[in-house]
């Protein structure tokens, strides 16, 4: 689920289409059910996953989807992506079906869209939801760093004319690092490309590494807006396990204030974000008293 704000505080409040049109096998565990598969790019490898995986598409998220959304004070959908989407790259196929379907969609259904490329070649993190685990081989290649704008620029093509197209998401959570100069000039390169490409209103997004602070400003805006885009998942937080319940609720706090001194000068997207607390930590809370926590936690 996401929640943007922007400088003219006009707010998105949305929510991701996860698991769709690139497989994480926690979201969708029926669907691997049977094999040994751990991501997309071994999923594709099993007897039959081509059928499988057009049927999941077809299913996994219908008109009645976006119906429910634009019913429910829902505005935005972030779809994750991976850089196969529109040509694919065996053993993954291709889904522009599905994305032109989706677009048209949030048309319909007077919706925004961030189109978040999720996995780049490479792989940008070495996890499943980039499709493919292992290494993060995309900062040692230049050529799958060049293969990743042309990625990016082929689907603000595709898009550029649809009144639901908000904006594209350059990379989804990179791997953490300091200085990150390979990364960014992957965004000055998206930048630079989409300049002669997007129409001006449309947004660039790029991800802030989890490290907000250090990311935000890095990519300056002069044809297009930029907006950074910041995950919040506290329960993955070192030592997690150790810390109280009060703990989450003024980490959750002093996040926010920095959000809002950082949205001052740089608009601000909550791509993703989890209301959940440890285990252990929930463990010392009254069970008459956890529907009460967990809503002051997902309110601040």
């Amino acid at each position: 689920m996401e929640y943007t704000m922007s400088m003219n505080n006009t707010f998105l409040r949305g929510v991701n289409l996860g698991g769709w049109l690139l497989l994480e096998k926690w979201m969708t565990p029926s669907l691997f059910a049977g094999t040994e598969a751990i991501d997309e790019y071994t999923f594709m490898q099993t007897p039959g996953a081509a059928k499988k995986i057009d049927e999941h598409r077809k299913a996994f998220i219908a008109e009645s989807d976006f119906k429910w959304l634009a019913e429910h004070g829902v505005n935005a959908v972030r779809i994750p992506v991976g850089y196969w989407v529109l040509e694919g790259d065996a053993p993954y196929v291709e889904a522009t079906t599905y994305l032109d379907w989706a677009m048209s969609m949030a048309e319909q259904y007077r919706l925004e869209v961030i189109i978040d490329v999720h996995g780049l070649p490479g792989s940008q993190n070495g996890r499943d939801h980039s499709g493919r685990v292992g290494k993060a081989l995309w900062y040692r290649s230049v050529d799958d760093r060049r293969r990743s704008v042309d990625v990016v620029v082929a689907i603000a093509e595709r898009y550029k004319e649809s009144s639901a197209f908000w904006g594209i998401q350059a990379v989804n959570e990179p791997r953490l690092g300091l200085l990150q100069w390979r990364l960014r000039r992957y965004y000055r390169a998206v930048y630079r490309a989409l300049g002669g490409v997007l129409p001006p209103e449309t947004k660039v997004v790029v991800s802030d590494t989890f490290t907000p602070r250090l990311m935000s400003g890095a990519l300056r805006p002069t044809t297009q807006p930029v907006v950074l885009d910041v995950h919040l998942y506290h329960m993955s937080t070192l030592f997690a396990k150790y810390l109280s319940a009060d703990w989450f609720l003024r980490k959750t706090k002093r996040r926010q204030k920095m959000l809002e001194r950082l949205s001052r000068t740089q608009p601000i997207i909550i791509g993703e974000w989890s209301g959940v607390m440890s285990w252990e930590t929930m463990r010392h809370v009254p069970k008459q008293q956890r529907d009460e926590l967990f809503a002051r936690y997902v309110a601040l």
